[in-house]
């Protein structure tokens, strides 16, 4: 296993175990108490380390730039305009818009989140809902923890 491949299969794990051993208070940090919301991203975050869970039992390079990861950088389409831009999903602590750094909480983080090429998300902005397309996922190892 090259070495950027050990490290992206390292964070990876780290956030599994992150996620067992801090959920809770992770939930309690950045969702209200006893809300839908909490109960979503609990849910949502079940299914991330599912996910994970099956990609290290198969791990390769092409399964890890397959789905979109926290640590993805990900590439979309607008589909009113044609217009294209790159994310990297990150833990909230991590995010900065300023450089495309969004958090998997944030609504276009979530939407992308586990997502994979060809997938629509549709987002709905004051200015209406705005949907984009998937057009490339690639595991930077930027999404920490």
């Amino acid at each position: 296993m090259n070495h950027s491949l050990l490290g992206a299969r390292t964070q990876l794990i780290q956030q599994l175990v992150y996620f067992d051993e801090e959920l809770t208070t992770f939930l309690e940090a950045y969702t209200p108490n006893q809300s839908k919301i909490r109960s979503t991203t609990r849910q949502h975050l079940m299914d991330y380390c599912l996910e994970l869970t099956r990609l290290m039992q198969e791990f390769k390079e092409e399964i890890l730039h397959s789905r979109v990861l926290i640590g993805s950088r990900v590439l979309v389409r607008y589909m009113d305009d044609q217009e294209t831009d790159s994310y990297t999903i990150v833990f909230p602590s991590k995010a900065d818009p300023n450089i495309n750094y969004i958090s998997f909480l944030s609504p276009i983080g979530s939407c992308l989140l586990l997502g994979d090429v060809g997938k629509v998300c549709s987002i709905e902005t004051p200015s209406g809902i705005s949907v984009m397309k998937i057009e490339k996922i690639e595991f930077r190892n930027a999404g920490d923890r």
